[in-house]
């Protein structure tokens, strides 16, 4: 079966029109980078952030909100001073989910001197991305990066080993899994329209992987782009190069908007009245009963 294009494009459109409005950022980790305006500040809260965003929304931003508020007016700069008000932040991190108290005073602490040994002009990590010749490569690129990380934790960590919290929040280098979290960040340094920032010039938009959250996951599933059950970070690229055909220079232009299905408007992935019949996308979703409207040709 193949999937009517246009019509799928289409309703995307409708999708990024009901959802391309400033009200709807609250939704979203975003929100937290989105509160600065110095560039410094908006690549260290996004990368913090998006370390941070897996649970519910509720939780995270349970957890984030009163820890950016403790960084005061630049995190960036609170951080890479490691001022008293950094140290009183530090002793009053919290648990979250996999990462204990002493994990993320490592965490925080790593990031103050790597802030600290870089150098003061945005942007600060473009470049732990790049290769040899100063370009991203799908092979290795997010991997580098998460490599650079792992030996920033073990240098603060000295002869203790690193821990599952920390290895968790960075993500193992040698994986395959989806990188959903360090794609995310990408997303947002990367494409420079809403509701993105643009902070990264070298890595195009059309180069990152997709970020294959729970809710990208069952969305691709029932508006029939693949059949996968499981996804890695192959997986992430072959996604993103589906939304190519919509839009060969800013493949990720949906990624926010079709979250929003999820986690606002509920999806689940299974026919539900009160849900599918109002939503954007139900001429073109797999689940949504045949009668109702034509979806898929082919």
């Amino acid at each position: 079966m193949q999937i009517d294009l246009q019509r799928l494009h289409s309703k995307l459109e409708d999708l990024r029109t009901k959802y391309q409005n400033l009200n709807y950022l609250d939704t979203d980790p975003i929100c937290f980078p989105k509160a600065y305006k110095d560039p410094l500040d908006i690549e260290v809260v996004s990368f913090i952030s998006c370390l941070f965003a897996y649970g519910n929304v509720k939780s995270i931003q349970g957890f984030l909100r009163p820890l950016l508020l403790a960084l005061g007016n630049s995190p960036f700069q609170t951080l890479r001073d490691q001022n008293e008000e950094y140290q009183s932040f530090l002793s009053k991190l919290n648990v979250y989910r996999f990462q204990t108290k002493k994990d993320n005073q490592i965490f925080f602490q790593t990031l103050g001197r790597v802030l600290s040994e870089s150098k003061t002009n945005s942007p600060i990590w473009e470049s732990k991305f790049l290769n040899s010749q100063n370009r991203f490569d799908e092979e290795s690129s997010i991997s580098r990066f998460q490599s650079f990380w792992e030996g920033e934790f073990k240098k603060t960590l000295g002869k203790k080993e690193l821990t599952y919290g920390l290895q968790f929040l960075i993500g193992k280098s040698e994986a395959k899994s989806p990188k959903k979290r360090l794609s995310l960040f990408l997303r947002w340094m990367v494409r420079n329209s809403y509701p993105d920032f643009g902070i990264y010039k070298i890595i195009q938009p059309n180069q990152i992987p997709f970020p294959l959250d729970v809710h990208i996951q069952k969305l691709i599933r029932i508006l029939g782009i693949t059949d996968r059950k499981s996804f890695g970070v192959k997986e992430a690229y072959l996604i993103k190069e589906f939304f190519m055909k919509l839009n060969p220079t800013d493949p990720l232009l949906y990624d926010f908007y079709l979250t929003r299905v999820g986690i606002i408007e509920k999806c689940n992935a299974s026919y539900q009245k009160e849900i599918c019949e109002n939503c954007y996308l139900k001429e073109v979703c797999l689940v949504v009963p045949r009668g109702i409207e034509p979806r898929l040709q082919g």
